[in-house]
C-alpha cells in the first residue's frame, strides 16, 4: 500500500491552525499595543470629553493622565454621560468641592492596562478602582458594567494610549 502524501493547502491549514493556537496571547498583545498619544492627549484633541477634561484640570489631576510612565485603564465618561448628571464644563468644578470632585474622578480609574477581553468577559469579576470602591463586569462578552446598582454600558472600548487604556462610558460612576 502507498503512503498517502500530504498536499500544499493540508499543510497549510495545518501550519496555520498550530499557529492560531500556540500565540493567541501574542496576537492579543499586538492587538492592544500602546498607541502614540497619552489619556490626556486623546481625551484633550476627541471632542467627547470636554466636560471630563475640564474636570481633571480643576482637580490637578491632568498630569496623572497625561504621565508617560503612568499605566492606567480610564473609564471615561463622555460630555453626553455628563450632561445625563447635570455636569457640563461650565460647572463642573463647582458642583462638586476638589476633594469630592477628585474621588469621583478616580473611581474612573484602575491603576493597570485593561483591553476589554480582560474587563467584559467574566461576569462578577470585580475591578477595584483608584479611589477604592469597584464595578462588575456583566460577563460573556457584554460591554456593560455594574456600579453601585448602576448598569454602565461601554461605548467606545479600547482607545489605546501610550499610558493606558480607555473606554469611554456612558455614565457618571458615583462612589
Amino acid at each position: 500500500m502507498k503512503p498517502k502524501t500530504l498536499s500544499m493547502p493540508t499543510i497549510a491549514i495545518g501550519l496555520l491552525l498550530a499557529v492560531a493556537l500556540v500565540l493567541p496571547s501574542q496576537a492579543n498583545a499586538q492587538r492592544f499595543k500602546p498607541g502614540d498619544r497619552t489619556i490626556a492627549e486623546i481625551a484633550i484633541t476627541n471632542g467627547n470629553f470636554n466636560t471630563l477634561v475640564t474636570a481633571l484640570s480643576c482637580t490637578g489631576l491632568v498630569g496623572a493622565v497625561a504621565d508617560e510612565d503612568a499605566t492606567l485603564t480610564v473609564f471615561a465618561p463622555t460630555d453626553d454621560a455628563f450632561a445625563a448628571a447635570g455636569l457640563t464644563p461650565a460647572n463642573v468644578c463647582t458642583v462638586f468641592d476638589t476633594e469630592t470632585l477628585t474621588t469621583i474622578l478616580l473611581y474612573h480609574v484602575v491603576g493597570e492596562r485593561r483591553p476589554s477581553p480582560s474587563v467584559i468577559n467574566g461576569k462578577n469579576k470585580e475591578i477595584v478602582m483608584l479611589a477604592g470602591g469597584s464595578i462588575f463586569p456583566d460577563g460573556k462578552g457584554s460591554l456593560t458594567i455594574q456600579a453601585n446598582g448602576s448598569t454602565v454600558n461601554i461605548v467606545l472600548p479600547d482607545v489605546l494610549a501610550s499610558n493606558g487604556i480607555i473606554h469611554a462610558v456612558d455614565f457618571v460612576l458615583l462612589p
